[in-house]
């Protein structure tokens, strides 16, 4: 004759207990993930971008904080000198705050700061610097 033991549950809600601890263990790892990657990260990570000199001018590495410090949801279309949109706003907040064009004042409109900087981005990067800001300058920003 087995007997039962009533502190030891089934093997069915040991499994859902098992799934359950599961999910939510994966969940706070989601949750803490970027916080415990950043953490222990230098400065410059912690800033999204590592540039080799102080203008911004050669970018070495990003690494995606666009989107905690340029948060958007918008579209990113072919941009260029004289347009004024949102789209502008996020790449004026790109260039400022994860590559360090800090002469670029996040004001949405494409001016004469903003084309400097989309150039010299474009050029650190091996693209053709025109200004012009297309399908892989957008890459580029978010690599």
């Amino acid at each position: 004759m087995t007997s039962h033991r009533p502190d030891r549950p089934s093997r069915p809600d040991r499994r859902r207990s098992a799934r359950t601890l599961a999910a939510t263990l994966l969940g706070c790892a989601l949750l803490a993930g970027p916080a415990v990657a950043l953490a222990g990260a230098s400065p410059s990570a912690k800033s999204g971008a590592t540039a080799a000199s102080g203008t911004g001018a050669r970018v070495q590495q990003a690494t995606g904080g666009e989107w905690r410090y340029c948060p958007y949801t918008g579209t990113h279309p072919e941009l260029g000198k004289g347009h004024a949109n949102d789209a502008v706003g996020h790449l004026q907040c790109i260039l400022n705050k994860v590559y360090g064009y800090k002469s670029v004042t996040v004001d949405k409109i494409f001016g004469d700061a903003t084309l400097a900087a989309v150039k010299n981005f474009q050029q650190s990067v091996g693209l053709t610097a025109d200004g012009f800001v297309g399908p892989n300058t957008w890459a580029a920003l978010h690599p």
